[in-house]
């Protein structure tokens, strides 16, 4: 996703500031490399505020889930432990 415009006072090599040019690749690179990084935190932090919605529900999921196990007799806590392991009875 390269951006073709550049702004009015943008370099195509990396440099931004016309008074200021930077020559250096190794500079180049270290800039570009926490450009990058920057933009993978930001994406991180979009997971993160997508992803949080889910987890509260699951907890609320695995909550009732517990509840509705307190209430089980111990027919059907046998049933349960059987459904869980996968053994056939």
């Amino acid at each position: 996703m390269a951006r073709s415009t550049l702004s009015s006072n943008a370099r195509p090599d990396g440099g931004t500031n016309a008074a200021f040019p930077i020559r250096s690749r190794k500079v180049r690179k270290v800039l570009k490399l926490e450009a990058r990084a920057a933009r993978l935190l930001v994406r991180h932090e979009r997971a993160l505020a997508c992803a949080a919605p889910l987890l509260t529900r699951a907890d609320a999921l695995r909550r009732e889930a517990r509840a509705a196990e307190l209430a089980l007799t111990g027919t059907e806590l046998g049933e349960l432990r059987r459904a869980r392991s996968g053994t056939p009875r």
